[in-house]
C-alpha cells in the first residue's frame, strides 16, 4: 500500500503548493482513492507534479462537511467524472461557523451532492470502499477526548444548533491479505477524538495492530503556533495512547505545529509528520 500527502498546510518542496485543507492519495492493490479534496484545486497542480492523474482516481473519501476536505471536488469530477465519493449521510448538512456575531459557511456539500448526486454514496456508519478499505464512525463517545468547537453551527431552518460533527467518519485500511498484520487508521480533523478512534476499530476488528494512525487533531488555533486544547487534555491524550499501544502516529493538517511540539515531547519518535509530497509504503 502507497500513501501519499498531495496537500496540507506544509510540503517538503517549494515547488509544491500548500493550503489550509487536506489530500491523500491512496493506492491499495488496485484501488486508487483520495482521503480528502483539499480546499481548492490544488492538489491537481501537486498531483500531476507528482505523477499522480486525477483522471485515474476511482473514489474519494470525504471525512467531514467542512471546506478543507471539499474544495477539489468540483474540479475533480471535471477531469474524473465517473468518480465515485463517499460521505456520511448526516455530512448532507449546512455548517457554519461563528465568528463574533456574524456566521458564515463552514461546508458546502450538500450543495455538491445535489449537483452530482449519481457521484455520491452516502452511508449511515459503515462503509466498503474497496478491497481492504473501510469507513466507519465513532461507536464509542467519551466524551471526555472529544476536540469540539462551540463556534462550529448546523444551520436548521432558520436556526443554528450545535454541530456536534455527526457527519465526520474516518477510514480503516488493511494493507496485507493477512488482515491480521494489521490496519491502518485515517482521520480528517479527529473531532470525535483519537482514543474513540482507535477503540471503534478494535471493537470491530478485535485487538488487530493499529501500524499507523494519520489524521488532523483540530487543536491549531487561529496560526500554526496557537493550540486550542491545554496541557491536561495532551496529558491526557498521550497517557491514552501509550496505554492502547498503536504505531506511529501522523498528526497532519489542522494538528498545528506547538501542538506537535507538544505531543513529540510526551511521545517521542512515536509522533511523525506527513508534509505535502511526502510518501508512506506498507
Amino acid at each position: 500500500m502507497r500513501i501519499v500527502m498531495l496537500i496540507e498546510n506544509t510540503a517538503v518542496s517549494q515547488k509544491l503548493l500548500v493550503e489550509h485543507g487536506m489530500s491523500v492519495y491512496i493506492e491499495n492493490g488496485d484501488s486508487r482513492c483520495l482521503f480528502g479534496t483539499g480546499s481548492s484545486t490544488k492538489l491537481i497542480n501537486n498531483a500531476k507534479r507528482m505523477k499522480l492523474y486525477p483522471e485515474n482516481i476511482d473514489a474519494a473519501v470525504i471525512p467531514h462537511n467542512h471546506f478543507s476536505y471539499t474544495g477539489g471536488i468540483d474540479n475533480l469530477l471535471q477531469v474524473n467524472p465517473k468518480m465515485k465519493i463517499f460521505a456520511l449521510k448526516a455530512a448532507d448538512c449546512y455548517p457554519y461557523r461563528k465568528k463574533g456575531l456574524l456566521s458564515a459557511p463552514a461546508g458546502d456539500l450538500a450543495d455538491k451532492i445535489k449537483k452530482n448526486r449519481d457521484n455520491f454514496v452516502l452511508f449511515n456508519s459503515f462503509q466498503q470502499v474497496s478491497e481492504g478499505f473501510f469507513l466507519l464512525k465513532d461507536e464509542i463517545g467519551d466524551r471526555k477526548f472529544y476536540v469540539s468547537d462551540k463556534n462550529y453551527k448546523l444551520k436548521n431552518g432558520a436556526d443554528y444548533v450545535s454541530d456536534g460533527m455527526e457527519h465526520e467518519c474516518f477510514g480503516v485500511i488493511f494493507p496485507f491479505e493477512n488482515r491480521k498484520r494489521g490496519c491502518v487508521i485515517l482521520g480528517g480533523c479527529a473531532h470525535c477524538g483519537l482514543p474513540n478512534m482507535i477503540r471503534t476499530v478494535y471493537r470491530n476488528w478485535g485487538n488487530v495492530p493499529v501500524l499507523a494512525i494519520l489524521t488532523g487533531l483540530h487543536f491549531m488555533g487561529d496560526t500554526s503556533k496557537k493550540i486550542t486544547v491545554d496541557g491536561a487534555y495532551i496529558d491526557k491524550l498521550s497517557k491514552e495512547i501509550k496505554e492502547l499501544n498503536v504505531g506511529a502516529i501522523y498528526p497532519w493538517h489542522c494538528t498545528g505545529l506547538k501542538c506537535y511540539e507538544e505531543l513529540r515531547e510526551k511521545l517521542g519518535n512515536q509522533l511523525q509528520y506527513l508534509q505535502t509530497g511526502e510518501e508512506l509504503n506498507f
